[in-house]
Parts: structure tokens; sequence; C-alpha cells
């Protein structure tokens, strides 16, 4: 597959790599590109961005809880119809899982896809530093092809003379952009970014950034990198997308402001294995749809926790749904929302059925890539299979009575430090955030209950 595309990778955390890689999107949107983005990492909130900036869905690629074909085919699958990919990496180019292993690393990636690469640096108070630094990424991995960086926050013309100057000169690297210090924020929350439909001023943001990227970067150069990539193989469909002959059922996904962290790609599997997707607004609707599952994924619950308190129809109904032993699969932000409260400046209400509170701290409480082992059979997961995942939260759960778990935690955080997945009836929570394409068995059997409605543990 000949499809032109890049990776715009940072040398470290808050360089400007998404605001650079959102201009660049939306500069070649607005130059009527058909763009297609993909985000680096275990990330709900870049891809919202990326959506806005393009028009067309962003996908998520990690080499930690995927493999080689699972992303090449990602890759393939989701270019269909564009004209250029734009892959945004994630914290440091090199950053991996661990410190040795280049597994769940944007320069893992980039070897895997054969891109090649535009580094972001940030050049603030800095001349020849700079060229050392840069040159130290060439050299670090002669595998991975960084054609060109982008220096940011230069101070002013003397600086821009200096930096160029030195960075080309000393590290044999191109200059391909150099942007000033611009008073541009992207608000910060908690976990990340915020997400993308709780600002409307978005788009004027984007275009905004889009001016800066088509004045201080070289973007046809870009465009003739991205053209230079060497070809992919053709890899074959994922059974996982190839749909389904027949209906199976129908799934009831909330997703709104509360709830907004799920994957295109565990939505898109769910319907192409017959489930149709019935979408639910926990704020504003009284009732649940007639579903056969219910799927919760991640958000920032806290941050609505009086709206969801006051909705307590829909908490009643969901309640029920639970304990009529109908399957319900719940992450994070769900896991929350099931529970009993939420403790975050008060106390607040919500669906009751499992026995335990959250309550919100300052500090993380846990963040990075997990690995679990299943421990009961359930019905989206097989006892001793090992589920890699990743977790990311402030909150930590109060058990109100003694809680059962299908999950021994062999990586990270989870519930307690040693177990996660909270079960109870047909209902299973966890903190873990599961991508279908590192446990595609996961789709299959729920598509199975739901035919045989056959779900108690």
């Amino acid at each position: 597959m000949d499809i032109p595309r890049i990776v715009i990778a940072g040398i470290k955390s808050k360089v400007g790599k998404t605001m650079i890689s959102i201009g660049l999107m939306r500069a070649l949107t607005n130059r009527g590109y058909k763009v297609q983005p993909f985000k680096v990492g275990p990330d709900f909130i870049d891809p919202g961005f990326h959506n806005i900036a393009t028009g067309r869905k962003s996908r998520n690629i990690d080499s930690f809880m995927m493999d080689s074909y699972s992303i090449i085919e990602t890759f393939e699958r989701n270019c269909k119809g564009a004209d250029i990919a734009i892959i945004e990496g994630k914290t440091g180019l090199f950053d991996s899982h661990d410190a040795i292993d280049e597994r769940g690393s944007t320069a893992h990636i980039a070897k895997i896809l054969r891109s090649p690469v535009i580094l972001v640096a940030d050049v603030e108070r800095m001349s020849r530093t700079a060229a050392a630094m840069i040159y130290g990424y060439k050299e670090f991995d002669k595998y991975v092809n960084i054609e060109g960086v982008i220096l940011n926050r230069i101070g002013n013309p003397r600086h821009l003379k200096r930096v160029v100057l030195a960075v080309e000169k000393l590290s044999g690297v191109r200059v391909i952009g150099a942007i000033p210090r611009e008073n541009i924020d992207m608000p910060y929350r908690h976990l990340g970014l915020i997400p993308a439909h709780e600002r409307q001023e978005y788009e004027m943001l984007f275009d905004r950034l889009a001016d800066i990227v088509e004045k201080n970067v070289d973007v046809d150069r870009i465009i003739e990198i991205s053209c230079n990539a060497e070809s992919l193989e053709d890899v074959k469909p994922n059974p996982l997308f190839i749909p389904a002959e027949k209906r199976v059922g129908v799934a009831g996904v909330i997703q709104d402001k509360p709830f907004s962290f799920y994957y295109e790609d565990n939505l898109d599997a769910l319907s192409a294995r017959g489930i149709e997707l019935k979408y639910i607004d926990s704020l504003n609707d009284k009732k649940l749809p007639e579903i056969d599952f219910l799927y919760i994924g991640g958000g920032f619950p806290e941050v609505f926790v009086e709206e969801l308190e006051k909705n307590d129809s829909l908490r009643k109904d969901i309640y029920e749904f639970c304990d009529d032993n109908n399957p319900v699969y719940a992450e994070c932000g769900g896991l929350m929302y099931l529970g009993e409260s939420i403790i975050t400046d008060g106390e607040y209400e919500m669906v009751g059925f499992l026995t335990f509170k959250t309550e919100m701290n300052r500090k993380f409480h846990a963040l990075g890539y997990t690995v679990c082992e299943v421990a009961k059979d359930t019905f989206a997961f097989d006892r001793g299979d090992q589920i890699k995942g990743h977790e990311f939260h402030y909150s930590r759960v109060i058990p109100s009575r003694k809680l059962d778990f299908a999950f021994k935690v062999l990586r990270g955080k989870g519930i307690n430090g040693e177990f996660d997945g909270v079960i109870k009836k047909s209902t299973l929570a966890c903190y873990q955030h599961l991508n279908v394409l590192s446990y595609p068995k996961f789709v299959f059997k729920i598509a199975s209950a739901i035919k045989t409605k056959n779900t108690v543990f």
C-alpha cells in the first residue's frame, strides 16, 4: 500500500507536538486533502481533536497492546479514501513500556509502518544544545527515519538564525519549520487535554493553528517526504471487521459528556459482529432503550456528578438492567458510575449496583500499561487468558462489602493493587481500558452472550 504518511514525534511530552500535529492536519484539510489521523498509544482525548481537525475518525495504534499485523491492518483499513496519513506520536519518540524494550514507543510504530518521522523540539533558550539533542535522536536508532525537525518556541530572529544554523550544520537534520513562541494554550485537565466536545471554539482554534503552521512550516516539504514513504505490504482483512451475515442484537453505548472514552475500533468491531449500537445520554435520557448489552466507557463522571445524580430515572433503570442479569461491561468512569457514589467536593449518588464508593484524589492513583490474567470465566473473557490494556485515573475504590473480582493484576494497580474487574451477576466493571485488537475474543464472546443470554458467572 502506498499511502503517503508521516509521523509527528516529540523529543518529550509538552513540546507542542499535539498543537503542531493538529495544525498540520487542519492545514492539509483546508488545502483539500483527505487526511486520515492516527494517534500512537492509549489516548482517548487527542483523537477527538483529530476528528474535528480533519473530519475523519482518528484511530489508535499501539505496539504494546497490538501486534504488527493489527497495526498495519488498522492503518490500511482506515486509510481507504484518504490522501495522506498523519500519525501523532506520544510522549518522547523512544519512550516505551519499559526502560529497554521499544514496544509501545512512537519509534516502534514508525518502523512497523515504515513511516518517515518529523521531530518536534522545544528549543526555547537553546542553540547548539538543540543540535546535540537532535543529533542524539538521529543516531540512537538508525532504523528510525528522521527526515526533519520542527523547532518550536523560537524567541526572536537572532535566536532563529543561530538555532537553525546549529541544528542543520551540527546534527545533519534539516529544519523544515520554526515556530515562534505563541500565547496559545490547549487547556489541560487532570487526565490530559480536555475532550473536544466540551469546547465549542475549537474550530476557530484549529484554523488558527493551521495558519501558524502554513506560515512557519514547509508544508509542501512534509507532503513530499510523506510521498516518499516506503510501500507497505497489503495484509489480509481482520476477521473482527468483516461484517456478520445476521443481526445479533442491540448494544446500548453510553457516549456523552461524562463518558466519551471509547476506541473507535471497539465500536466498529461490535457493529461488524451484527450488534446494532444505540447511543445513550446519561444526563438527559430517562430510560434505557430496548437493548441486550450495556457498554459504559471511561470519561469524566466526576465533573458531571450533580447532573448524573439528578437523573435518577436512568440510574434506576440501569440498576434494574444489571439486576436482571443482563450483560454489562464498564471501564474506569463507567465503573465509578455503577458504584454507590462518587466523592468529590461532596458525595453524589450513582447507580448503586456495585457495592463500593469511589473517591477522587488530587494525584494520579494509577497510570500506565496493564496486564491482567482472567481468574474467572465471564461473558466477555475466558479464564486463564491474559489481557493487555492501560489505566489512568485519579479515583480509588472504597468497598462497602467484599468484592468479587474477575482479573488478577500482573502489571498495573487495578482496583486494589492485586485485582481488577469487579463482577456481580453479569456485570463486569474494571479500571483497565481494553482495546479489542489486544483481545479480539472480547467481541466474539459478547456477540455470543447476546445470542444466548447465558451470562451467569
